[in-house]
């Protein structure tokens, strides 16, 4: 009869630590992620919903860049935005230029770059990595070509 017990209490313990327990973190785990998810995807709402604010059905409104090279057009317009100095902003040929913040707000970052290309450049490369410090910050390395 002891043995019984023992038995049953013991498959009992092993389908708890091979089954149940595995399946319910499972699901706590997908359930963070999904939240996690769903909050990046109302951020990324919020920022299509400014951008269209900036340039309504997607009008094109090609602004003059007043003949600067794409470097002093960058710098100017970072600046303007309020992005503060960014590491580097460096020519990349004739037509490009090298930008890097160690950080910087994505939000407004963002923003900057759809504006940048009212004034006909476009993003070559970009690549932004989530700062562990502050929530929203980023360290970005992007190159723009004037088209």
């Amino acid at each position: 009869m002891v043995v019984l017990v023992l038995g049953v209490i013991t498959i009992i313990g092993l389908l708890y630590a091979f089954v149940w327990h595995p399946i319910a973190t499972g699901l706590n785990d997908n359930r963070v992620l999904l939240n996690t998810k769903n909050e990046t995807l109302q951020k990324m709402e919020v920022s299509a919903a400014t951008l269209r604010q900036l340039n309504p059905a997607g009008a094109s409104n090609q602004r003059d860049d007043g003949g600067k090279p794409p470097y002093a057009l960058i710098d100017e317009r970072i600046r303007a935005a309020g992005l503060g100095s960014p590491d580097r902003v460096e020519p990349r040929g004739e037509n490009g230029a090298r930008v890097q913040f160690s950080e910087v707000e994505f939000d407004k970052l963002v923003l900057v770059l759809a504006e940048l290309e009212l004034y006909g450049l476009s993003v070559d490369t970009l690549n932004v990595t989530r700062s562990n410090k502050n929530q929203g910050m980023v360290s970005a390395r992007f190159n723009m070509e004037k088209n």
